[in-house]
């Protein structure tokens, strides 16, 4: 049976990263705010078509970035989202 849908998992550098980034935290507020915390981690369920969209917007954020550490943050979160998949 094919699957619908994903859990995304994201330690707390990278979900911050998400959070910080104005132009992430706008197109995927939603994902955003119905992520789950468990222990170090934060857990977004969505749908396939879901994380495909996401991982465009935060690669395209992660290559245009405001400083290296952001960037990598970013970059550690889309391949998070990409492993998914």
């Amino acid at each position: 049976m094919k699957r619908s849908r994903v859990e995304i998992e994201f330690n707390s550098f990278e979900f911050e990263a998400l959070l910080a980034n104005r132009m992430i935290s706008d197109m995927c507020g939603t994902y955003l705010e119905s992520a789950e915390r468990r222990g170090d981690f934060f857990l977004i369920d969505i749908s396939i078509r879901e994380a495909n969209d996401f991982a465009g917007w935060v690669a395209a954020e992660a290559n245009h970035a405001k400083s290296e550490n952001e960037s990598e943050h970013l970059n550690a979160a889309c391949d998070a989202i990409e492993l998914s998949i």
